[in-house]
């Protein structure tokens, strides 16, 4: 079978140079301009760190974060949200029945694609630069950062598409033409080679002028992970205790300090976005807004933490995670009199509350009234424009790895080297007494005391617990195997016969979810209608012939 995409990949390229427009404070160039661009070392850092913007947010918000809010929606962590205004197309994300019709899927393909693209520009223009002869050193170390973000892209499409095609170089219009979709293994096999090739080259620190940018242990990190999604167990292991035993990391003694706006690029921290606040730029981090509590917050009430979620954190007598990641309302028996949610908000030590009563939602505006403690920011904390007709622009980093995720990747490649690859000289209680104690420790938890499958599904869950809202769980629900069905997770999550549809359905008595007087504007049993195929996204159809040979 061969596939075959249109030519507005092409445009996608063309238009590649919006991305750096901003954050280069540049006009948009030409072709001609860009060619004689990278004529001097100014020219060449100021490229690179134009690229490194179109990882997490394009032109506008929509490009790319609300792609991450509308799978968010599609897990058993979190409900849509917003049920009265969300549209049709926001609700098949939900319900996990998106179309390659879907308003929504284009944007997040191709702004992706345009990363890839600029990468591709970056590598050629740095290639033919004149400082490649003055300054070798520095060309090398950008040349490194571009194929990290072109990897990073193209593993971020991996990760949502089956197949797509890989772009590794800029190809000509002829190319675009006949570009053909890659395999899993195809596009994972580049991913990886380019971050191989990027940590032979980059330093393993970088000043405080720089932070931000892709170090050796940024990239070591990254393939670590790859390797997991590439089932590469040994190299997960390898690459993953690597970064975690040269010291450079440490846990956050506290965890609710990790996501603290006040906590910039903590001791935790190995990949973060930077934002800062300029009104003459759309620079900063949109999650706060679009997440945020909707009553007297400015907020726009998506992705609201579900009651399953919160239940699991229950269950491990598990608190201060829970309160770090849930703020939840607790008028339930005033509810509609008050005809609105309002909660505590904890501070960061889990312990004392730092606001008495947040309102949360009108009670027609969802269906969990939970929101999401990670992005929520203290009012005290908040720059004069928040809420306001800026209030996008919140300069809030945004965690893209921490070592917490590397150990727990540590933790899952070693039980499949006990389990499946063979020859391991350590041990189930290694892990547990190891990496996974020290998750749990740092939120005063027991050691677990599981083996076997048992204790794979017990990694699982300490991830789920440990990321929750953080824009992780779609990937992850996809990604792991049931270690007794060997499927992906989603297969025993969703469907008819689904963990989170049977709770929904049968035994959920949550207040909010089951009988607030709008607890049905967002139906409970999201997740159905999935059928086995569609955890994969369609390719958008704007980019799409099936021509079948």
């Amino acid at each position: 079978m061969k596939y075959t995409l249109y030519p507005t990949l092409l445009l996608t390229g063309l238009l590649v140079l919006h991305s750096c427009q901003d954050f280069l404070d540049e006009p948009i160039r030409g072709t001609q301009e860009v060619n004689n661009y990278f004529q001097n070392e100014t020219e060449c850092e100021k490229y690179i760190f134009g690229c490194y913007q179109s990882i997490l947010q394009g032109e506008q918000y929509w490009y790319i974060n609300w792609y991450y809010v509308l799978t968010e929606s599609a897990t058993d962590d979190s409900w849509l949200g917003q049920p009265v205004e969300s549209d049709t197309h926001y609700k098949d994300f939900s319900r996990i029945v998106v179309n390659s019709h879907n308003t929504w899927l284009y944007p997040f393909w191709e702004y992706m694609y345009k990363s890839i693209y600029q990468s591709n520009l970056a590598l050629e223009g740095l290639d033919r630069s004149p400082v490649k002869e003055s300054n070798p050193e520095l060309i090398a170390r950008l040349s490194a950062e571009a194929r990290f973000l072109r990897a990073y892209a193209h593993f971020e499409l991996a990760k949502n598409w089956e197949n797509l095609p890989i772009m590794d170089h800029v190809f000509s219009p002829e190319e675009l033409i006949s570009v053909e979709l890659s395999t899993q293994a195809q596009v994972y096999e580049q991913i990886i080679k380019d971050l191989l090739d990027a940590a032979a080259v980059l330093p393993e620190s970088v000043d405080a002028d720089n932070r931000g940018r892709i170090t050796r242990w940024t990239v070591q990190a990254y393939l670590a992970k790859a390797y997991m999604y590439a089932e590469q167990w040994e190299n997960a292991y390898e690459l993953s205790n690597d970064v975690i035993e040269s010291g450079t990391y440490k846990l956050e003694p506290r965890f609710g300090d990790i996501w603290d706006v006040k906590n910039p690029n903590g001791m935790e921290s190995i990949f973060e976005f930077q934002t800062n606040y300029d009104p003459n730029f759309d620079t900063g981090n949109s999650f706060p807004i679009l997440t945020g509590a909707s009553l007297d917050d400015g907020g726009w009430y998506y992705t609201n933490p579900s009651s399953h979620l919160e239940n699991e954190f229950l269950a491990q007598d598990d608190t201060i995670r829970l309160r770090a990641t849930i703020i939840k309302a607790t008028n339930e028996a005033t509810a509609e009199t008050d005809n609105k949610a309002i909660g505590p908000v904890y501070d960061t030590d889990g312990i004392s509350i730092a606001v008495a009563a947040q309102g949360i939602s009108d009670l027609d505006e969802s269906k969990s009234m939970r929101v999401n403690r990670k992005f929520y920011i203290l009012p005290d904390d908040r720059n004069d424009k928040y809420g306001t007709q800026n209030r996008r622009k919140i300069p809030k980093n945004h965690i893209l790895m921490r070592l917490a995720e590397l150990k727990l990747i540590r933790a899952e490649a070693m039980w499949q080297m006990i389990h499946t690859v063979g020859g391991a000289t350590f041990s189930e209680g290694d892990i547990v007494s190891g990496d996974i104690h020290d998750i749990r420790a740092r939120v005063g938890l027991p050691d677990i005391s599981s083996t076997g499958n048992q204790l794979l599904l017990d990694i699982y869950r300490e991830r789920r617990m440990e990321l929750a809202m953080e824009f992780k769980r779609w990937d992850e629900m996809r990604r792991a195997k049931h270690p007794d069905s060997g499927l992906p997770m989603i297969y025993h999550i969703m469907g008819p016969q689904g963990s989170f549809v049977m709770y929904n359905t049968q035994e959920n008595t949550d207040y909010w979810e089951k009988f607030s007087p709008f607890a049905e504007s967002e139906p409970s049993d999201k997740g159905i209608d999935f059928e086995p195929g569609s955890e994969w996204m369609p390719v958008p159809a704007r980019d799409m012939s099936w021509l079948q040979q």
